[in-house]
């Protein structure tokens, strides 16, 4: 029961925690870009985010090629 119970209240709890922490990042970005001192670098987030997805992706194949059993059906001869 108990765990039951921290499995839903951490299921909640930390997307709540994550939109709040993404809220408070956008204030203080929107706060340094009209005050001018925005690093170069943050003015291209969608840019930053396919960066940091194509990386997952490759990582997530690499995992998935060293871990999963080649046998039947796989890429590797029987």
């Amino acid at each position: 029961m108990l765990r039951i119970v921290l499995l839903v209240l951490v299921l909640v709890t930390l997307p709540t925690a994550g939109f709040f922490l993404w809220a408070w990042a956008v204030k203080i970005k929107q706060e340094r870009k009209l005050a001018g001192t925005l690093p170069e670098w943050q003015e291209l987030p969608l840019t930053w985010l396919a960066i940091a997805g194509l990386a997952c992706t490759i990582v997530g194949f690499l995992v998935m090629f060293f871990t999963q059993n080649q046998g039947v059906g796989g890429l590797l001869p029987t």
